[in-house]
């Protein structure tokens, strides 16, 4: 007999379980970890974000985070503003360090920014790197394409993840469409080149228009089996369609949805597959603005950011939604995971495109926090960009919960392969189980009164009947129906 580790079942559909009675969805507990990283240099003044982006273990044992700052004073002037990449060191991966990387000084003084060779425009915003092989770092982020100015999203690659050339010769891979506040116009661009404006903009602008994203895209991918990308596709939004806000920094003639492409080189791009967009159970002016996916368990699990566009309410948070294939995504419990407990993330949380790290007994989640909303973008020098970390208990995302009233769900049919079937759960009443066979039949000896009652907080509790286990079923298929009181079931380990 082959020992393995058990199998796990988690509550991710759209809908509850079968013979659901008395329960609903919840979120599972997050722990803030508080302030990582701060704007508190020149080089990153009042901004530092870790959104889209990524950190990575290096051969000795270090960390690498790289992040990104919409204000830093590299400038001609002391006011000046300039997005640029930068990078971080640790030991921990939790108290980190700014070195000279010796490429970029401020007033005569080294500092942690990174020059990219090649970049018409030293500008970047929405950092993702992604490490191909030892020797092969790639970094893609949003700047101004070569030649044009044009916004969108370009790439450098570098041996050593510290020196990076521009590829593709500064061409654009995707874009933003052209409107005043992302760039300059078509028509402009015609005249600057010497074209003809019309025949440009009939030519380019189809090009752009198949292309075209919004900066909130995530990365990952090799050269051996291929790339993808999650990234905001921006839909026509008139104000006769009934979702038009006419707020800053919002491009209000677009409607943000999630699509997803893929790539042989990560450089030529697919057709867009649009997989996740707002809809009748979605507030009326909802849009969506990002989405880092992990692999686990047999699950894609995305960090789908959100905000509502009507002035005063575009806080952006994050929703789980999950996956099995890539291309249909359930949303089983709408709204927030978890809202910033600090000044720093009281009005958004930014996850970094790495999404959820284990860390062992728990996932650690880094993010940006942002102290203003997505229409306030100059907060007169203050701090907004911070960042920040949470923990997440292993398995513990989304639970089945009921509460004072019995609560009752049965399983999809499974295949123990255990002598024993646990449960995470936290458990302030009681649970009972009952084995059944596929068809929802009880099974003798296996009754919801024999079951040895189960209460308390644990990951691994053993559900028994009369002090015995489930091996009889072992290797059989089976079904469990669960009655509990004040609890959350988050998964089953069989």
């Amino acid at each position: 007999m082959t020992d393995h580790e058990p199998n796990l079942l988690f509550f991710f559909d759209e809908d509850l379980p079968a013979r659901s009675r008395n329960v609903h969805f919840k979120y599972g507990p997050v722990e803030p970890e508080g302030v990582r990283v701060r704007g508190d240099t020149p080089a990153d003044l009042g901004a530092a974000s870790i959104f889209l982006s990524k950190i990575f273990l290096l051969p000795d044992d270090t960390y690498r985070m790289y992040y990104w700052s919409y204000s830093s004073r590299c400038g001609k002037t002391p006011d000046e503003q300039i997005p640029r990449a930068l990078v971080a060191t640790s030991k921990d991966r939790l108290t980190w360090e700014k070195p000279d990387l010796g490429q970029v000084q401020i007033d005569g003084t080294g500092t942690n920014l990174l020059e990219i060779e090649g970049l018409e425009y030293q500008i970047a915003v929405g950092l993702c790197p992604v490490k191909l092989a030892e020797d092969h770092w790639r970094l893609y982020f949003f700047g101004c394409e070569k030649g044009t100015r044009l916004w969108a999203l370009l790439a450098a690659d570098s041996t050593d993840g510290l020196h990076f050339k521009l590829l593709n010769d500064g061409k654009g891979m995707l874009y933003h469409p052209p409107i005043p506040e992302a760039g300059p116009l078509l028509c402009d661009i015609a005249k600057s080149l010497n074209r003809d404006p019309e025949e440009y903009e009939r030519t380019e602008g189809m090009r752009i228009r198949r292309l075209q994203t919004n900066d909130g895209a995530t990365f990952e991918g090799n050269l051996q089996d291929g790339f993808e990308v999650f990234h905001p596709y921006l839909l026509d939004n008139a104000p006769e369609d009934g979702r038009y806000v006419d707020v800053p920094y919002n491009a209000a003639s677009f409607l943000r949805v999630i699509a997803r492409r893929t790539s042989p080189d990560g450089v030529n791009w697919s057709d867009p597959k649009l997989i996740i967009w707002p809809d009748a159970k979605d507030p009326w002016d909802m849009q969506f603005y990002m989405m880092p996916v992990n692999d686990y368990a047999g699950w894609r699990i995305g960090l789908l950011g959100h905000y509502r566009t009507e002035k005063g309410q575009q806080d952006c948070y994050i929703e789980l939604t999950f996956s099995k294939d890539s291309h249909t995504w359930s949303r089983p419990c709408r709204g927030n995971w978890f809202k910033g407990s600090h000044d720093e993330d009281s009005c958004g949380i930014y996850p970094a495109g790495e999404g959820l790290v284990d860390r062992g007994d728990h996932w650690q989640l880094y993010y940006t926090g942002g102290n203003s909303r997505h229409d306030v973008f100059d907060l007169g020098g203050a701090t907004f960009h911070t960042i920040m970390s949470v923990k997440i208990p292993k398995n513990r995302l989304l639970a089945v919960a009921a509460d004072v009233v019995t609560g009752e769900f049965m399983t999809e049919p499974i295949f123990l392969s255990q002598d024993e079937i646990k449960i995470d759960a936290d458990i302030r009443g009681w649970l009972r189980a009952e084995l059944c066979d596929i068809f929802g039949g009880k099974l003798e000896g296996y009754h919801l009164m024999d079951c040895d009652v189960v209460s308390g907080d644990c990951q691994d509790h053993v559900l028994s009947w009369k002090g015995e286990d489930a091996s009889a079923y072992r290797y059989k298929p089976v079904r469990i129906r669960f009655e509990f009181t004040e609890g959350e079931v988050y998964c089953v380990k069989f």
